[in-house]
């Protein structure tokens, strides 16, 4: 995936890894090899890779729910992170931090940059996410129903007609 996308774009791209896979050193050595610019790493100690991929060059990246681990990720060498609130889809942290609390106390607690995530999907809600002090916003759900996206038609449309609460 990661020569798919070199030879896609002549621009900078990121790869996310989340540190819980079972072969993670394998993972962590292709993208060295590839030279990959950035790194998005969640679900583990950033201190683990942070440092190799540092001396690479590679900009890393690291997903937080909490301000606790916002900081670990910036003693670890972080160059940012991704405070991702109880909202985002996928992956969520066991604190159950909404991204309006979360944002500001990640904000309040390091002084690299922060990016925002869970539950944006509109102009509206990342201009709340970077008035709460992100300096960006990490947008995922809101293309699941993208052509893209390789989601089942049915959950698509289910995505699309859902209301409030659903």
């Amino acid at each position: 995936h990661i020569r798919k996308c070199k030879a896609a774009t002549v621009k900078p791209f990121a790869v996310n890894v989340p540190m819980i896979y079972p072969d993670i050193e394998q993972h962590i050595n292709i993208i060295m090899e590839e030279a990959v610019k950035i790194v998005f790493t969640s679900a583990g100690n950033p201190n683990t890779w942070a440092g190799a991929l540092k001396a690479r060059g590679i900009t890393v990246v690291h997903v937080v729910s909490s301000s606790r681990f916002a900081q670990k990720a910036e003693q670890a060498g972080c160059d940012a992170v991704v405070a991702e609130g109880f909202e985002a889809g996928g992956h969520n942290g066991r604190e159950e931090t909404t991204s309006m609390v979360l944002i500001p106390a990640v904000r309040a607690a390091v002084g690299i940059p922060l990016i925002a995530a869970g539950g944006i999907a509109t102009g509206r809600q990342m201009l709340a996410a970077m008035v709460m002090g992100a300096e960006g916003v990490q947008v995922g759900s809101r293309f699941v129903c993208s052509e893209e996206a390789s989601s089942h038609i049915n959950f698509k449309e289910a995505v699309v007609n859902a209301r409030e609460g659903e």
